[in-house]
């Protein structure tokens, strides 16, 4: 098992000290928030099993042969993180990101695939000129859409785009989710 400690940071609106008339609005889009990409990927699992979200692990087992040496059980972190209302809700809005959406560019004729692109600027704070600006792109997601077997983040960090043009989540990052997601299908 992966360690998972709980060391997320989201706002809480009664703290006067961090919260301003634009940090609702800014955590919408994912700024204003502390999550890791193991936090991100837990999350978009739980929506693939129904709400149920369990802790990260990357093995079921380890095996000599035929001879199972150790396996690792199901640890459920949730039995049910929203309604099965909610999830039936989200669910399509996901397929949806690759089927017209910021992740179209993935699509696959053999399966299907669920997923959020994400796109962020990499200490705005400091006002890099267009030039020097830094971004983080990503895509969480899961297969077949339908009946899920696999998750799987990307998250390409810190890296700069003169062009202005080439920085989203969409296109960095999700492309590189199909290309695993494809040698996993396969």
């Amino acid at each position: 098992q992966l360690p998972f400690q709980n060391n997320i940071i989201i706002k809480n609106p009664s703290d006067k000290n961090s919260w301003s008339g634009t940090t609702l609005p800014w955590m919408s889009i994912g700024y204003e928030l502390e999550l890791s990409p193991l936090h991100m990927l837990t999350f978009y699992n739980a929506i693939a099993n129904n709400g149920e979200m369990l802790c990260p692990k990357l093995v079921t087992a380890v095996f000599d042969g035929d001879k199972m040496i150790e396996s690792f059980p199901v640890k459920v972190i949730s039995k049910q993180i929203c309604s099965d209302k909610t999830i039936q809700l989200i669910k399509p809005l996901m397929t949806e990101v690759i089927e017209r959406g910021t992740a179209k560019n993935i699509k696959s004729n053999k399966y299907s695939i669920a997923g959020k692109t994400g796109t962020c600027e990499v200490e705005y704070w400091k006002g890099y000129s267009n030039e020097n600006k830094r971004y983080r792109a990503s895509f969480a997601g899961f297969f077949p859409a339908e009946n899920p077997k696999y998750s799987c983040i990307v998250v390409v960090n810190d890296f700069t785009d003169p062009s202005g043009n080439n920085h989203y989540g969409g296109s960095i990052a999700a492309p590189v989710f199909k290309e695993i997601s494809d040698k996993v299908f396969a």
